[in-house]
């Protein structure tokens, strides 16, 4: 458990050993919630965060309003897990037809011809 203090700003600061064991690093981006307890609860933004994001400015755009997110952002996270996967066994059967090449015969390729 670490101590912090907030300024006179609204501000605190994340202890190094905290930053490190979370590898929490400069410019990355944390997001903060409050539980049901009324405890704040800080964690580093991933991808996921980022998507999710992205999917509520789309819902957003479409005319859609925050109370309607607990119900749009599932059925578009399946939409885009179905379509990521879609995509990944269109590759595959590319990739077994010859049609494309894997990174690493494309990192040969490259440096046989001197590139790397």
């Amino acid at each position: 458990m670490f101590d912090i203090q907030v300024n006179e700003r609204g501000q605190i600061t994340i202890p190094k050993e905290l930053r490190e064991r979370s590898n929490i690093n400069p410019r990355d981006n944390l997001k903060i919630d409050i539980d049901k307890q009324g405890r704040l609860i800080l964690y580093k933004k991933d991808l996921l965060d980022d998507l999710e994001d992205l999917i509520k400015r789309d819902l957003i755009n479409e005319g859609y309003s925050e109370k309607d997110f607990a119900e749009k952002i599932p059925e578009r996270k399946k939409e885009l897990a179905e379509a990521l996967m879609n995509a990944v066994m269109e590759s595959e059967e590319q990739y077994e037809q010859g049609e494309l090449t894997s990174l690493q015969d494309l990192k040969k390729e490259l440096n046989d011809e001197g590139y790397l």
